[in-house]
């Protein structure tokens, strides 16, 4: 698992058939092998609500995450919030 820090956008709790889920969007950057770096949000989903325990949008955020293949693309499942 690696941590995924970035700038959190926006956090919302929802409820996906009677589970509480936060969906998170973090932006990032993603180098490149030639050039600027990318910038990438991610959407991720948490188990339970943790919207509490979440800075406020805009601010810096650190997310565990356990990143897997889909295609070309590497996607990312959330896992946890990393503490300071």
């Amino acid at each position: 698992m690696i941590t995924l820090t970035g700038t959190l956008r926006q956090a919302t709790a929802t409820k996906f058939q009677e589970v509480m889920k936060t969906k998170l969007w973090i932006e990032h950057t993603s180098p490149r092998d030639n050039g600027p770096d990318d910038l990438r949000i991610e959407e991720l989903f948490i188990e339970g609500d943790i919207t509490s325990k979440l800075p406020s949008p805009g601010k810096q955020v650190g997310v565990i995450v356990r990143p897997y293949a889909s295609g070309r693309d590497i996607r990312f499942a959330a896992m946890g919030i990393a503490t300071a």
